[in-house]
């Protein structure tokens, strides 16, 4: 595994070009085929969290797109629709892309780091834009924050009932 308690030449180009993939994605937000075509992995990435975690916990999946589509005055990068979901699934379904931030860390730890480290800069190039991918399509968009915040509330709540009765059981 690479060193990172330095900043090493590899940290540092790697981080960079990961800082480039990402601005160049946040660059074409205002051309949405451009941006839906540099963006297409983050998409696939983020929607089948989604699905994954909805076929997992029950929330049964009706249908994926990948297609841009403008909703109003915003454009919608990707759907997942769900026939099943409810407050026993819903926050763990809409954040269920938080996964890729841990999985961006680790493509960086065991694919980026080292193809530079190697010297292969072409697939150095391709797992910066993944990772990339991984920082962009792992943030829970407004839809999703919106669909999950009763399930969340409801979540936070019952956490908040467990502590105070371990707390005064004298658990903690």
């Amino acid at each position: 595994m690479p060193e990172l308690s330095t900043l090493s030449p590899a940290l540092l180009a790697s981080a960079l070009l990961v800082a480039l993939w990402l601005g160049l994605i946040r660059a074409l937000r205002h051309s949405m085929y451009l941006l839906a075509l540099l963006s297409l992995c983050a998409t696939v990435m983020h929607e089948a969290c989604h699905w994954l975690v909805g076929l997992l916990l029950h929330a049964r999946p009706a249908s994926v797109s990948l297609w841009p589509q403008r909703q109003g005055q915003r454009w919608i990068l990707g759907s997942v629709s769900f026939r099943n979901l409810h407050l026993g699934n819903a926050a763990l379904v809409a954040l269920a892309p938080l996964a890729l931030f841990p999985l961006g860390w680790q493509l960086a730890l065991h694919w980026l780091l080292p193809a530079f480290q190697a010297g292969h800069y072409g697939q150095w190039l391709l797992a910066a834009y993944v990772v990339a991918c991984c920082a962009y399509g792992g943030l829970p968009s407004l839809v999703d924050l919106r669909l999950g915040a009763a399930s969340a509330l409801l979540y936070a709540l019952l956490l908040a009932a467990l502590y105070w009765l371990a707390h005064y059981a004298g658990l903690l």
